[in-house]
């Protein structure tokens, strides 16, 4: 039995690469960060538009405006989470010495597993968000 011919491919080059990660830099040292969520979909869109699948092109239509909500959301959610940690922590920690060592080494290594567990949710919803707003183009 033949093959099908794989009509996918992604046409996209080293300098347009260069020049939406210069963007994407610049929004985040100039703006401090605020500008993020449209040069994150700037990036998509660039993305989307130099890959082809089954011969058919990508479009990405996803708003900056609505993914800087969201990351907003996720800004206020943070140190309110923080602020109720470090509360916990002093009300089970806030003794002798010898105990607030033991406390502050077990905080901080419970606070930097959960980091990580939650640098990685954050990561596949980013994704998830991404391919959710991800069609072939017309």
């Amino acid at each position: 039995m033949k093959e099908k011919e794989n009509n996918s491919k992604f046409t996209g080059g080293p300098l347009g690469y260069l020049v939406v990660n210069v963007a994407l830099i610049a929004s985040i040292v100039f703006t401090a960060s605020i500008a993020l969520p449209w040069a994150l979909c700037f990036r998509e869109r660039w993305f989307a538009k130099h890959t082809i699948i089954d011969g058919k092109k990508l479009e990405f239509y996803g708003s900056g405006t609505v993914l800087f909500l969201r990351m907003f959301l996720i800004a206020l959610i943070g140190p309110i989470l923080i602020g109720l940690a470090i509360g916990l922590f002093f009300a089970f920690f806030g003794g002798d010495s010898e105990q607030t060592v033991l406390g502050v080494t077990l905080w901080s290594t419970i606070s930097v597993v959960l980091y990580a567990l939650f640098t990685l949710w954050l990561t596949l919803r980013m994704k998830k968000w991404i391919v959710k707003h991800t069609r072939f183009a017309s």
